[in-house]
């Protein structure tokens, strides 16, 4: 049972950052470093208030702290959806590493509505900075993120020039290395390319690195090699039986623009008597724990999601710490992980 202590005027009430103090046996002042800036007090000292802590299970107040820092240590973050397992595992490493370092989180989408922005999806007096992730070429756009009066970190975007922090996946690399493990058993012209909508960043940047490896090979790419919607389950099944209706989907080759295209590829193809990877061989791209679950398991590029969460905190609590800092330009590595839906050892 958390400890109560007696206020003034008589009822119970949560510990006070007093009780703390006097049971290190340090000022309040003292206490509130150890909260706010630990590398200016002693270690000792610093292991005692937070003994104290502890044994009190005190709980600082997030709003009395910001009336003396100045800063709420709440983070905007603002995605283009909070559904599925990508946006889910980016999620709670966002929020590991903030609890970590002491931040809570604030998640909202509504900014990336078309008709809102990241000025008007969120209340920025409740938060210190933002982090925003954008995956499209269109609404929520960079100039009005660089206007904010906050400090920001942009998810997903960058070019050169832009006096922003971004953090962006090398989509190329991962991709590369998966469309060569495919030509390396089907030649350019059965290899195909199954991703969303023109303008997705991500998939935008997966069919550049496709058309590269079969352009390489002495091959331009044709347009039906080329199939754009949407990031689903319910796109990919549907691609795929127009294939196999057409009698198509025979010793080819799919490279898929995310996972959930690449399982409604493959669960299509099995319902349909398609062998893979005898004749069909496929490839998607996260690498979500979706991969191990199928049969059989789904090659696939690995996104490094965890590591995307945590530099992103990092990031945003360095612009609010250090607000004349220069911007950084963080791009992590995609790494192409073959199981057996795309066949060959």
């Amino acid at each position: 049972m958390k400890r109560q202590e007696a206020s003034e005027n008589g009822r119970t009430g949560a510990v006070s950052i007093r009780s703390v103090a006097e049971r290190a046996g340090v000022s309040i002042a003292t206490v509130s470093r150890v909260l706010n800036t630990p590398d200016k007090v002693s270690q000792a000292t610093a292991e005692r208030v937070r003994e104290a802590i502890e044994d009190l299970e005190y709980r600082p107040n997030l709003f009395a702290k910001g009336l003396l820092t100045k800063r709420s240590r709440v983070i905007g973050v603002s995605l283009p959806d909070i559904h599925g397992e990508f946006y889910s595992e980016l999620m709670c490493a966002l929020d590991d590493r903030a609890c970590a370092l002491g931040y809570h989180l604030l998640v909202s989408s509504n900014a990336h509505r078309v008709e809102r922005g990241p000025g008007n999806g969120f209340a920025l007096d409740l938060v210190d900075g933002m982090i925003v992730m954008l995956t499209e070429r269109t609404g929520v756009d960079i100039e009005g993120i660089s206007k904010l009066s906050h400090p920001a970190v942009v998810i997903g975007f960058d070019e050169p020039g832009l006096e922003v922090e971004t953090i962006v996946v090398d989509n190329q690399t991962g991709a590369r290395k998966a469309i060569e493990h495919l030509l390396s058993g089907n030649t350019p012209d059965r290899c195909y390319f199954v991703g969303a909508h023109r303008g997705n960043i991500d998939s935008d940047e997966r069919l550049n690195a496709f058309c590269a490896a079969l352009r390489e090979r002495g091959h331009e790419p044709r347009s039906d090699q080329i199939a754009r919607r949407e990031f689903s389950f319910d796109w990919g099944w549907e691609w795929a039986e127009g294939m196999i209706d057409e009698g198509l989907l025979e010793d080819v080759a799919v490279f898929a623009a995310n996972d959930e295209i690449a399982i409604g590829i493959a669960n299509a193809a099995r319902d349909r008597g398609v062998d893979i990877p005898g004749s069909l061989r496929v490839v998607g791209f996260d690498d979500s724990r979706l991969c191990s679950l199928l049969r059989p398991k789904l090659s696939s590029v690995r996104m490094p999601v965890r590591e995307i969460g945590h530099a992103a905190i990092e990031a945003i609590i360095r612009r609010i710490e250090e607000p004349d800092s220069a911007p950084r330009h963080a791009r992590l590595a995609t790494t192409f992980v073959q199981r057996e839906s795309s066949g060959l050892s």
